[in-house]
């Protein structure tokens, strides 16, 4: 039983410390967008490519507006075009009308002069329709011209900015080619000399730490030889006597 329990509450903390590690990595990942959208926002304004966006979206905004002006325009070609077959067709029935006058009658006089009447509604009509159509058109051509200098505009600041950023890289190329020929005279004018007389100073001390041990290597025979012949002569005076 009581290791059930323990289990149990191990699972507990698993989920909990899952859900902890959980909320962590989203607020992290929250956190990161964030940043390097500011940094990106930062970029853009610090380059001057905020311009460059406002006239992509005025670009964009224009072309949503054309598209809403052709569309009005094809409209009201339908329209006029509704109001002319209309207009055809009344007058069409006038002339047959008009063709068969010496046998009309009270149905036909009344007919005739709706007709007429109506007529004069529908070319009202109709030249209303093509006065919408021409001024459509008139819109779509201004919505045009505006959308081609947007075009334009935006092309002319992205050629300042691509310019621009040449240049600044090209600076930027030519400071860290100076920086390195600046390290690169200072390692011979200042560090090649220090490392040569490092290594001389080196060098001499080990001469000098080779020729001690040489010295001390030389008296410590000389002292033995010295020894040993003291030692020999009195051995031989010992056996003289």
């Amino acid at each position: 039983y009581d290791l059930e329990k323990v289990k149990e509450r191990l699972r507990e903390w698993s989920a909990v410390a899952s859900a902890v590690v959980r909320n962590r990595a989203d607020e992290f990942t929250v956190k990161t967008s964030s940043t390097f959208s500011q940094l990106g926002s930062h970029l853009n304004r610090v380059t001057g490519y905020e311009e460059i966006e406002v006239l992509k979206k005025q670009v964009v905004e224009q072309e949503a507006r054309i598209k809403s002006t052709r569309q009005a325009a094809r409209e009201a070609k339908g329209a006029h075009d509704e109001a002319v077959v209309q207009r055809s067709v009344s007058q069409r029935e006038v002339n047959d009308l008009l063709q068969r006058k010496s046998s009309w009658t009270d149905a036909d006089v009344s007919r005739f002069t709706s007709l007429v009447r109506a007529d004069h509604l529908y070319e009202q009509e109709e030249a209303r329709a093509k006065a919408h159509v021409a001024e459509t058109e008139d819109s779509v051509d201004r919505e045009f011209s505006a959308l081609m200098r947007a075009i334009l505009a935006r092309y002319h600041e992205e050629q300042v900015w691509s310019d621009k950023i040449r240049s600044a890289s090209t600076y930027g190329s030519l400071a860290v080619l100076g920086i390195n020929l600046v390290v690169f005279v200072m390692a011979i004018v200042v560090v090649e000399p220090w490392k040569r007389r490092r290594l001389a100073q080196t060098f001499e001390r080990k001469v000098e730490e080779m020729g001690a041990e040489n010295r001390a290597v030389v008296d410590g025979g000389t002292a033995r030889l010295e020894e040993r012949i003291e030692q020999q002569e009195k051995l031989l005076a010992g056996i003289l006597n």
